[in-house]
C-alpha cells in the first residue's frame, strides 16, 4: 500500500550503507516494498534476463516482498501504483558530481518510485545493492537521493590459494558475491602449483587444485556480477612447490629451489605451456606474473647473464620476455613492485605497458613512494594487506592503518585502483572470514575515501551480520588487538607462534611476560562474553562468527599455554623450585592443554573444510599435534621429576622465526 506524502511527513533516517555513498539526502516518505511493485528494464539492460534486476527480485524477496519483473519493452500495460525504473544512462558520469567518477549510480527513492541509474550496468548493479541496504526488515526505503560514484576504477581482493588452503567452488562464488555487496570489481586467486595443468599433471597433484572446469565457471559467475577474475600465475619466486618436483628440479636457480632460473633453456618454454593452458581460461585482459621475492636471483644458473646486464637487469630481461608471451594471448602483464624499487636507478627500463603492483604490510611506512611510478609514467595499482596471515586473528589495527595509508597514497598520486592482498604463509592457518572487516575497509577506502568509524562499523555489522548497532565490528576491533605478550614479531602475532611453540624448545614462550598474559587473558575472556551475546541476536554470518569464536578460543589457549610454558621453564631453570605437588598441579594443567589443543584441532579441521578443500590441513593439524605431544612430554617429566636443561637463550629474529616455523613443521 503506497501512502502519499505531503509536506509533513516524516523524514527518515538513512541507515549506514557500505561503501558510503559520496553524496545521499534524506526526504520525507518511504517506499513501501510490499504490494503491488514492478520492475520496470529500461535502456540499457538485457531484459527479463538481466541479472542485475534478478538480483532485486531475490533481495526484495528476502525481505518478504516478491517483485514482478516486467520488461518495458514488452509490457504495453501500465505498472502497478508502485515501481522501480532501472536505465544505464551513460551519460551519467559524463557531467556534475559524478564525472570522471567510476561505477556511477543515481538512486531515487520516492513513495511510490525508485529510479536507479547506472552510467554503465556495473553502476546500476551498485545502485540496486545500496538500495537493498536501505532496505529495512519491514519492507520498506526511506525516501532519498543518493548520488555516488568511485574514487578508484580497479577495487579488488588477491586471495592466497597457494599456501596451503583451495578454497571451494561454492566458497569462491560466495566471496565473488562478498565483492559485489562491497562494490568490489576484481578479484585474484594468487596462484603458485595449485591448478590442474593438462600438459603438466605433476605440478599441485597432491594440493587440491582448481582445475580448468572450475576456473570456467567461476569466471563466468564473476563476469555476470560485474567482477573482473583476473589470472594470477607466479612466474619467477616462490616457485619451490614446482622446483622440487624432479623433473623441474633441473629449472631451479641454485639448490634452495625457490626461484626459476630465467637462463634455462627450459624455462620459457615451461611458462610457455602454464601460459598457454591456463590464460585462455580468462577473459580478462589483465595477467599479474608476480615474479616477487627472487631472493636467489642471478646466484646460480644465471650468474654470468646477471654480471653482463648488471644489477635488476636480468630480472627486467626475464620479466620483459614473460610479457611477450602474455600479450600473445591479449593480456596486459602485472608484476609486484618490490625488485622494481630495489633498483630504482633501472625504471626507465621499464616497458610502460606492464602495471607495477606496489605492497608494503605494516602501519608505518612511507605510502608515497608510489609517485615514482607516476613520474615515469608507468601504471600502478596500491596493495594493503589484511594482516591476517601468520596470526590466529588479524591484527586489525595495522590492517587499517595500511589499508587507508595505501588509499590515500593512490587516490594522490593517480594509482588506477586497490588491490587488497589477503595470504596464507606458512599454511595458511587464518580462516577468512576473519578478514572480512579489512576486505570491507578496502571497498570503503578505494570508494570514497575513509568515513567515520562509528558509521562504518553500523554499515558492516548491519551488512553482513543483521546487526545494526555495529557489535560484530567492535569484536573484530577488539580482539584484533589483542596479539603482544610481551615480544613483538615482524609481519605476524606472537599469539599464533605461540599456539604451535614447544614448550621444550620454548623460543617464543620464554620471551612472554608474566602481566601481559594475565592482562590479555582478562580482555579475552570479556571479549568471548560479549561474541556468545552477539552470535545469539545476529540473523547472518553464522560461519563468521564461528571461525572468530575459534580464533578467540584458540587466542585463549595460546595465553594459557604460554603461562604454564613459563611455569615449566622456571622449573627446568631451578628444579628445587618446584616441590612434588607443585609439579603433580603443573603436569595436569599440561595434560589438559594437550588434550585442549586437540580439540582445537578437531574444530579447526570442521571450519577449514567447510570452506575450503583439504590441501594443506593435515600440515597444520601435523604442527598442532607435535605441540600437544611436547605439551605431555613435558608432563611426563614432571611427574618424575627429570628437569631437562633449559633452551638456549636466543633473541627473536626474523631468521629464528623462520627456524622456529620450519621445526614446527617438520
Amino acid at each position: 500500500m503506497v501512502r502519499p506524502s505531503g509536506t509533513s511527513e516524516r523524514r527518515y533516517n538513512l541507515p549506514p550503507v557500505l561503501p558510503q555513498p559520496r553524496r545521499q539526502q534524506a526526504l520525507p516518505g518511504r517506499f513501501d516494498a510490499h504490494g503491488d511493485v514492478a520492475i520496470l528494464l529500461g535502456s540499457g539492460t538485457q531484459g527479463s534476463d538481466d541479472p542485475t534486476a534478478r538480483r532485486l527480485q531475490t533481495g526484495f524477496e528476502a525481505a518478504g516482498a516478491p517483485c514482478p519483473l516486467l520488461s518495458t519493452s514488452e509490457s504495453s500495460a501500465s505498472p502497478g501504483p508502485s515501481r522501480i525504473d532501472l536505465i544505464v544512462d551513460e551519460k551519467l558520469g559524463q557531467r556534475g558530481p559524478l564525472r570522471k567518477k567510476h561505477d556511477a549510480y543515481r538512486l531515487s527513492v520516492k513513495p511510490g518510485h525508485v529510479e536507479i541509474r547506472g552510467a554503465t550496468g556495473s553502476g546500476l548493479r551498485y545502485g540496486v545493492e545500496t538500495l537493498l541496504q536501505l532496505l529495512g526488515p519491514s519492507g520498506r526505503i526511506p525516501c532519498c537521493r543518493i548520488e555516488d560514484g568511485a574514487d578508484l576504477g580497479m577495487r579488488g581482493i588477491m586471495l592466497d590459494i597457494s599456501r596451503g588452503k583451495v578454497p571451494r567452488r561454492e566458497s569462491l562464488e560466495e566471496l565473488i558475491d562478498t565483492c559485489v555487496a562491497l562494490k568490489l570489481n576484481l578479484l585474484m586467486l594468487y596462484t603458485e602449483h595449485t591448478f590442474r595443468f593438462k600438459k603438466h599433471p605433476r605440478i599441485g597433484r597432491d594440493a587440491s587444485p582448481l582445475d580448468a572446469r572450475t576456473l570456467s565457471a567461476l569466471e563466468a559467475y564473476a563476469a555476470e556480477r560485474f567482477v573482473e577474475l583476473v589470472p594470477c600465475l607466479q612466474s619467477l619466486g616462490h616457485m619451490e612447490h614446482i622446483l622440487k618436483l624432479p623433473a623441474y628440479r633441473a629449472m631451479a636457480e641454485t639448490e634452495s629451489g625457490w626461484t626459476i632460473a630465467p637462463r634455462h633453456p627450459r624455462t620459457l618454454p615451461f611458462l610457455r605451456d602454464l601460459y598457454d593452458e591456463y590464460l585462455p581460461l580468462f577473459r580478462s585482459h589483465w595477467f599479474n606474473a608476480n615474479c616477487d621475492e627472487p631472493w636467489d636471483l642471478g646466484r646460480g644458473q644465471s650468474m654470468k647473464r646477471n654480471e653482463k646486464l648488471g644489477p635488476g637487469g636480468l630480472y627486467l630481461e626475464h620479466v620483459h620476455r614473460i610479457q611477450r608471451i602474455a600479450r600473445k594471448h591479449g593480456k596486459r602483464t602485472m608484476i609486484w613492485a618490490d625488485v622494481v624499487h630495489a633498483h630504482p636507478e633501472r625504471i626507465s627500463e621499464i616497458d610502460p605497458n606492464l602495471v607495477l603492483l606496489d605492497w608494503w604490510y605494516e602501519a608505518d611506512f612511507d605510502f608515497g613512494r608510489a609517485k615514482v611510478f607516476a613520474r615515469n609514467k608507468l601504471d600502478f595499482m596500491v596493495c594493503p594487506g589484511t594482516s591476517s596471515w601468520n596470526s590466529l586473528f588479524p591484527r586489525v589495527a595495522n590492517s587499517l592503518a595500511n589499508i587507508t595509508g595505501w588509499a590515500k597514497a593512490g587516490r594522490r598520486h593517480g594509482a588506477l585502483g586497490l588491490l587488497n592482498t589477503d595470504w596464507g604463509d606458512h599454511g595458511h592457518y587464518n580462516l577468512q572470514g576473519n578478514s572480512l572487516l579489512a576486505y570491507a575497509w578496502g571497498a570503503q577506502e578505494a570508494w570514497s575515501g575513509t568515513c567515520p568509524a562509528p558509521d562504518f562499523d553500523r554499515a558492516f555489522s548491519r551488512l553482513f551480520f543483521g546487526d545494526p548497532r555495529g557489535q560484530v565490528a567492535r569484536l573484530y576491533r577488539d580482539l584484533g588487538a589483542i596479539h603482544e605478550p610481551g615480544f613483538k614479531v615482524f609481519n605476524g602475532s606472537p599469539l599464533q607462534y605461540l599456539f604451535f611453540d614447544s614448550v621444550e624448545s620454548a623460543y617464543f614462550i620464554k620471551a612472554c611476560k608474566k602481566g601481559r598474559i594475565a592482562a590479555l587473558q582478562t580482555r579475552l575472556d570479556r571479549l568471548i562474553e560479549r561474541l556468545d551475546s552477539t552470535r545469539a541476536e545476529a540473523t547472518r554470518g553464522m560461519r563468521d562468527l564461528d571461525e572468530i569464536r575459534y580464533a578467540a578460543d584458540a587466542s585463549s589457549f595460546a595465553l594459557r599455554k604460554a603461562e604454564a610454558g613459563l611455569e615449566y621453564l622456571a622449573w627446568r631453570r631451578s628444579p628445587e623450585s618446584l616441590k612434588k605437588p607443585g609439579r603433580a598441579r603443573l603436569a595436569e594443567k599440561l595434560e589438559t592443554l594437550a588434550g585442549e589443543q586437540i580439540l582445537l584441532g578437531g574444530r579447526l579441521r570442521a571450519l577449514w573444510l567447510a570452506r575450503a578443500q583439504p590441501s594443506n590441513l593435515d600440515t597444520n593439524l601435523k604442527r598442532l599435534q607435535r605441540s600437544a605431544r611436547h605439551l605431555r612430554s613435558a608432563a611426563r617429566k614432571l611427574k618424575a621429576n627429570r628437569p631437562p636443561p633449559p633452551p638456549e637463550a636466543r633473541p627473536i629474529s626474523v631468521g629464528g622465526v623462520l627456524e622456529s616455523v620450519r621445526e614446527s613443521m617438520g
